[in-house]
Formats: C-alpha cells, sequence, structure tokens
C-alpha cells in the first residue's frame, strides 16, 4: 500500500518513479510495475532471446535503485535442481540479491497482500565471517570463510505477468522473485551433516512439503561454492556478514493463510504465519 502511494504521488508531482541508476527500458519497467504493485513484467517479451549477461545487467540496475534506500543482507540461489533449469532451458542455477527489509524472524507474521503470487521454500543458509579475495577451489578452503548455518524460509513472489512465457531471463532480471526470508538460530557449520539434513513443512499440522540438504544442486557445500565464485566473477563478491541461501530442499510450493512450522531436525525450527 505505501509503495502504491508513493508511485501516486510521483506521478501527480510529474517525477515518474526513480530511475534505476539512469538506465531506462527494462529496468525501469520492472520498478515501475514494483511500485504500482502490478505483475512482474517480461522483459523477454517482444525478444526472440535474451542472454544471460544482459539480464544479470538489469538485476543489477534494479539492486542499484533498491540500494538506494535498502540494505544488501545477501544472496539467494534458484533453479538448483536439474528438472527446474530443464524447464527454463538453463543448465545452471540463478543468483539474486536478499535485501534487509525482507528478513523476517522465526515466530513472524506475514501478510499474503503482500504479495502477488507467493511462494514458500525450505533452504538452508550460510552465513559468512570473512569477504573471500578471490575465486575459491575447494569447499574445504570455502569452510573457513562461513560463520554460521542457519535453517531459512524463502517467501519469493512469482507474481509474473504471463507464467506460461515466462523465461529464465526474466526470472533473473526479476532478482529471481526475491520478497521476503524468515531465518531460524544460527549455529556453527561443523555442528551437523548439512546434507543429511531433513526438513518437513507442516501448515496448520498437514505436512505439505518435505526435503533433504542434498537437494539444492546435490550438496550444501557444493551449492554454497559454486555461489561464492559465481558471484565472484560478476563482480559483486559476497562480504562477510552476508547471507548465502542456497535453494529449495524439496518443492517449492504456494502459499496460503495458515500457522507453518519447518522442523529441520538437529538444524532447528523455523515457525511463520501467513494470513
Amino acid at each position: 500500500m505505501f509503495k502504491r502511494l508513493v508511485f501516486a504521488l510521483l506521478i501527480i508531482a510529474g517525477t515518474g518513479f526513480p530511475c534505476a541508476g539512469g538506465l531506462s527500458g527494462p529496468a525501469d519497467t520492472l520498478i515501475h510495475a514494483e511500485m504500482a504493485g502490478q505483475p512482474i513484467p517480461l522483459v523477454s517479451a517482444g525478444r526472440l532471446e535474451m542472454e544471460t549477461p544482459l539480464a544479470y545487467e538489469i538485476q543489477n540496475a534494479y539492486i542499484r535503485w533498491r540500494l538506494k534506500t535498502d540494505r544488501l543482507a545477501g544472496y539467494k540461489a534458484g533453479l538448483t535442481s536439474t528438472g527446474a533449469q530443464k524447464r527454463f532451458n538453463v543448465d545452471h542455477p540463478l543468483v539474486g540479491a536478499l535485501f534487509a527489509s525482507g528478513q523476517l524472524l522465526s515466530g513472524a507474521t506475514m501478510p499474503l497482500s503482500a504479495f502477488i503470487r507467493p511462494m514458500i521454500e525450505t533452504e538452508i543458509g550460510f552465513i559468512l565471517k570473512k569477504t573471500p579475495e578471490g575465486e575459491i577451489d575447494t569447499i574445504e578452503s570455502l569452510k573457513p570463510y562461513v560463520d554460521k548455518v542457519l535453517p531459512v524460509i524463502e517467501l519469493p513472489d512469482l507474481g509474473f505477468a504471463d507464467m506460461k512465457a515466462i523465461k529464465s531471463a526474466d526470472i533473473i532480471a526479476a532478482n529471481v522473485s526475491s520478497r521476503r526470508f524468515i531465518t531460524g538460530k544460527a549455529v556453527p557449520p561443523d555442528t551437523l551433516e548439512l546434507d543429511a539434513v531433513s526438513v518437513k513443512l507442516t501448515m496448520d499440522g498437514s505436512i505439505v512439503g518435505q526435503g533433504k540438504g542434498n537437494d539444492a544442486m546435490g550438496g550444501q557445500w557444493k551449492a554454497a561454492l559454486w555461489m561464492v565464485n559465481t558471484l565472484i566473477r560478476q563482480g559483486r563478491p559476497p562480504r562477510a556478514g552476508h547471507l548465502l541461501i542456497t535453494g529449495a530442499l524439496g518443492r517449492m510450493i504456494p502459499g496460503k493463510p495458515g500457522a507453518y512450522r519447518a522442523d529441520y531436525g538437529g538444524l532447528g525450527i523455523v515457525e511463520f504465519q501467513l494470513d
């Protein structure tokens, strides 16, 4: 509601909307839709093909706009299963940004009105304790950079204008549908074997989702290593204190009104309410 009011006032004032670092076109189209509370436009519409680097340029322009009034909290991975990648004709996962304003703590209540098409993913997160200075060769070399791990519920928004026509470039440009995320209690990374973690998600006491740690790219540390190196190659290395969430454990489910409980066993529990 607030964003819609701001948008209306900007139009009345004749100033349009804040430009994404001076970039016009697709990035501003995304910003316009977000401020107006409209479905996410497909930036690939009318194009035979949009290359992945261009889609990430649009994403980065959107991120620069968001960071005028927000803070970067970390990054998320998307399309981490082979099935999801085949659907969108890519052979690799995607990355997007997490913003501080999107973080909630276990026990939070989230209004569904904040979304167009809310979804729920059970994930695992890594909190970095130092900033990588360059690409990291192995999982063992990555471990000293990780401070804590934790259970995370991601609440992405798949509110695209046309789900049947969506392409991977649209997902990338729209910041991989990043919206909200709910964090549980963080623990040292050597507390348990992350790939063996099982999670059970219930809504009002009924099981609605299940997954395992190795559902994301075949392994949690493998996924985290891929994220770190991908972000470094893209020129936006993750920093100390950033949260990296590595992708869905099990399937993504629609967000519906109810009381949710995600039990990760030894990794902890995340509870939340959608209404």
